[in-house]
């Protein structure tokens, strides 16, 4: 099955999925709540943060902080002074349940008819945002379903990237939505951005074939609406309204909205053919344009990577001094070496970027499967935040670290071979073997071979000073 999504909206479920991940690694603390069991009780109060997993969550009490929950079910009745973190296969949001901050919600089948003062984040398979649900400030979602019904009310803005929307609800400002499907029943206070699908329609119909008779799409999303944008009778746009699609439907939309009715088709059409819009004579200047323009972006490159090798090396004289220069004689005595043990370096270390992935999410499946999700959030949390953060630095090393050091080892051997100085003055080392580095990477082809010989040889000193250190 193909479904052919608009590649502007894909963005919407990355930031909701990064944004989750990002909170829930400052969510690290001293001092927080693990209660035993799975439930937080009705009569139950807790002045912390808690960290609560299990095969069947359930949350009736009061928290006076964050609360990060996973499990297969978890089911939020009670009130949250601070913002929540729910993960699981089946995430329920009562109409008791109150989120006096914001509340992200990673799941498979998800439901919510609760208030929420914030702003709210989901990724999922299917959403349904019930007639009871209110969010304080805006609504965020990336998946496959979302369904918003009638009685439903977003304080602020929608954005949406998914399959297909249902919206009945309420929406008080703006709506931005990127689909194959929109369905628009609700109203919408200010203005509306709508892009649907640029499917043919033999892809509509495979696509349709595929997903109505697909048994795991079909436990969770019971309707797959046909493609196409769809507007009722008692949907309202306040503002102006502007889509993106194949059919023009300007006349049945401006029924709904008060504001302009804006018509565009979709963009890879337009980027096709825009190159065939010019003439001989318009062409001909363009080129010489974007020949200094060309020139121009080079010589900003390079001077942005120079100011950015000098700074780096300036910290690193100031705040390493002698590690930095351990690492420099390594590479200094021994660069013919330095450069082998940098490509083994390199190669493994890429090689387990393709493989450590895997055992990463392996270990991880066992892990929550033994200890029945207790310790998945450790695992996939803090264990996967430092795999991320080593990755990180190894790529910075690699990349960055590397060239820094081979300029830093160029100047050194220039200021001794050229000028003869046996005193060695780290500054002036510094500051001619970043020019001259700069200066060889920018011309074509010997630059990139000797871009790629920095990194090699840079990454090897950093393996040849710790061996030797250990040695």
């Amino acid at each position: 099955m193909v479904i052919n999504q608009n590649s502007k909206a894909k963005w919407l479920l990355t930031v909701s999925l990064v944004f989750m991940l990002v909170l829930s690694a400052v969510g690290t603390v001293n001092a927080a709540e693990f209660p035993k069991g799975e439930t937080i009780l009705a009569n139950e109060t807790i002045d912390d943060d808690v960290f609560i997993s299990g095969e069947n969550v359930v949350i009736d009490g009061i928290v006076n902080g964050i609360v990060f929950a996973g499990g297969e079910t978890v089911t939020l009745n009670g009130t949250v002074n601070g913002d929540a973190f729910l993960f699981g296969e089946t995430i329920i949001v009562s109409n008791s349940a109150v989120i006096n901050g914001n509340l992200v919600v990673i799941g498979t089948n998800n439901s919510m008819n609760g208030s929420v003062s914030g702003s709210f984040f989901s990724g999922s398979m299917a959403m349904v945002f019930e007639k009871d649900a209110a969010v304080g400030r805006n609504f965020y979602f990336g998946g496959f379903s979302l369904t918003a019904e009638e009685g439903s009310v977003v304080g602020k803005d929608l954005l949406s990237g998914a399959y297909q929307n249902i919206l009945s609800g309420e929406i008080v400002r703006d709506l931005k939505v990127g689909a194959e499907a929109v369905e628009l029943n609700g109203s919408i206070g200010g203005n509306a951005v709508i892009e649907v699908g640029d499917s043919s329609a033999r892809d509509i119909e495979d696509s349709m074939a595929g997903m109505q008779f697909n048994p795991y799409l079909n436990q969770y999303v019971p309707v797959i609406v046909e493609p196409g944008l769809r507007v009722s009778d008692s949907a309202s746009v306040a503002g102006k309204l502007t889509y993106t699609s194949l059919i023009n439907q300007t006349s049945a939309l401006e029924k709904i909205a008060s504001g302009t009715v804006i018509y565009k088709t979709p963009v890879p059409e337009d980027a096709d053919n825009a190159h065939l819009n010019y003439s001989a004579s318009e062409v001909q200047p363009f080129s010489r344009n974007s020949r200094s323009f060309v020139w121009r972006t080079a010589a900003m490159s390079a001077a942005r990577n120079f100011i950015k090798l000098m700074a780096l090396g300036a910290l690193a004289l100031w705040l390493l001094g002698k590690p930095f220069t351990k690492v420099v004689d390594a590479a200094y005595k021994e660069p013919l070496k330095a450069m082998g043990w940098g490509f083994v370096v390199i190669a493994v270390g890429f090689l387990s970027t393709l493989i450590l992935p895997l055992v990463f999410i392996m270990v991880g499946v066992i892990i929550s499967f033994v200890s029945l999700g207790s310790l998945s959030y450790v695992w996939f949390g803090l264990v996967g935040l430092a795999y991320l953060l080593i990755s990180a630095l190894f790529i910075f090393t690699v990349f960055t670290l590397s060239k820094l050091i081979t300029a830093y080892m160029f100047g050194k051997w220039i200021m001794k071979a050229v000028f003869k100085e046996t005193e060695e003055k780290a500054w002036l080392n510094l500051l001619i073997g970043v020019f001259l580095f700069i200066i060889i990477r920018a011309i074509p082809f010997i630059g990139w071979i000797a871009a790629l010989a920095a990194i090699m040889i840079g990454t090897g000193a950093f393996w040849l000073a710790v061996t030797t250190e250990k040695k």
